[in-house]
């Protein structure tokens, strides 16, 4: 190894990898949210990431140093970092809603502070705007990096980060976030949802409706067959030809059996024979 490294000579090395500036401080909050398999869902966790860069020089990025070098123990306040609302659809991304957001609602309703969309629009698309303006709307959050000495030593602390609301309540201890799940059918149910409306339209409408009315039709050609009146006129013609052909008469149970197949053949003959007795 030490005759390699004494033969290779500056000239003579050579590598195709870029090796870049490090990238500028950055915050990146991750939120997931866990889906139920069980009950239809078709991945089992959906996550989205929030990037947020710190200018700098900014108050914030010189106080989240100073927090990273041990310096300080102060909180430190990341505004527009933590959206409020997130739309859990089933697939792998977790984006917020930005409809709700206070500068979409104003600007969708003309200024007002309502918003008409409903769940079912969550998911539409939103005016023209910058991706700043959207990031303008979410909430400051405060962080603190925690130490307690476990151990001996510069590696015996135990490290942890406490991240809380910028105007929480003393008793505030979680982030509150609103969450939008997709209704999403059981598995039973999941070859007619997974198609939409066209798919539940063409299952219900033409499939099912097909049988609905195969089984309607068919009885127009059966009921004449089966609601008769009075069918013993033809029951006695049933036991006559039962008789001759234990009898050994082919020839009466050839005539009675063809009067029989003239009897339904004729619905006219077959209504006179099916009245019902005086």
């Amino acid at each position: 190894m030490q005759a390699h490294r004494e033969e290779a000579q500056p000239d003579t090395l050579q590598s195709g990898t870029t090796w870049g500036t490090s990238v500028p401080l950055q915050v990146k909050p991750t939120h997931k949210v866990c889906l139920d398999l069980a009950k239809g869902g078709s991945v089992e966790y959906t996550n989205e990431k929030h990037t947020l860069d710190l200018a700098p020089n900014s108050t914030a990025r010189r106080q989240l140093a100073s927090l990273l070098e041990g310096t300080s123990d102060q909180s430190v306040v990341i505004p527009h970092l933590f959206p409020k609302y997130i739309r859990a659809p089933n697939g792998p991304e977790a984006n917020p809603v930005k409809q709700l957001q206070p500068s979409e609602r104003g600007r969708g309703s003309g200024g007002g502070a309502g918003c008409s969309c409903s769940p079912g629009q969550l998911g539409a698309l939103t005016p023209p705007g910058s991706h700043l303006d959207e990031e303008a709307d979410y909430l400051g959050v405060r962080i603190q990096l925690r130490r307690e000495r476990v151990g001996t030593g510069a590696a015996g602390f135990l490290e942890w980060w406490v991240i809380e609301l910028q105007d929480c309540q003393a008793n505030c201890n979680l982030l509150p976030m609103v969450i939008f799940s997709d209704k999403v059918s059981p598995p039973s149910l999941g070859f007619l949802a997974g198609y939409g409306i066209m798919g539940l339209y063409v299952s219900i409408v033409l499939v099912i409706g097909k049988f609905v009315r195969g089984f309607f039709s068919e009885i127009s050609h059966s009921i004449m067959f089966e609601e008769l009146p009075c069918v013993d006129r033809i029951l006695k013609l049933c036991q006559d030809i039962f008789l001759v052909r234990e009898t050994r008469e082919l020839e009466l149970e050839e005539e009675l059996y063809a009067k029989l197949i003239f009897l339904y053949r004729s619905p006219e003959t077959m209504i006179k024979w099916t009245r019902d007795k005086e």
